[in-house]
């Protein structure tokens, strides 16, 4: 797969900004706009047999957070680069 992050930043956003604005899927769409989602995961799994940057990391991560209905988690992972990370875990262990 010769995809770059923004392959999967462009739809874990979508549903990221959908989710938080309470916009709902048309009608005529819903079906392969939930079969788009759906399809996420594999390719990542797929794309998982190459190397990754941070930045391709969190968007594939994020990809398959939306596509799994957690809408909110994608848009965490999308935020939680390596210095967000290292903040975040150093606040959960000293809370």
């Amino acid at each position: 797969m010769a995809a770059d992050a923004a392959y999967f930043h462009f739809p874990a956003w979508i549903e990221c900004c959908r989710a938080r604005q309470d916009v709902r899927v048309p009608e005529d769409l819903l079906w392969a706009y939930r079969a788009a989602l759906s399809r996420l995961p594999a390719l990542v799994a797929e794309a998982s047999e190459r190397s990754w940057d941070n930045g391709f990391m969190q968007c594939a991560l994020a990809a398959v957070a939306a596509a799994k209905g957690q809408p909110s988690v994608a848009e965490a992972i999308l935020e939680l680069d390596s210095t967000v990370a290292e903040e975040f875990l150093e606040w959960f262990h000293n809370r």
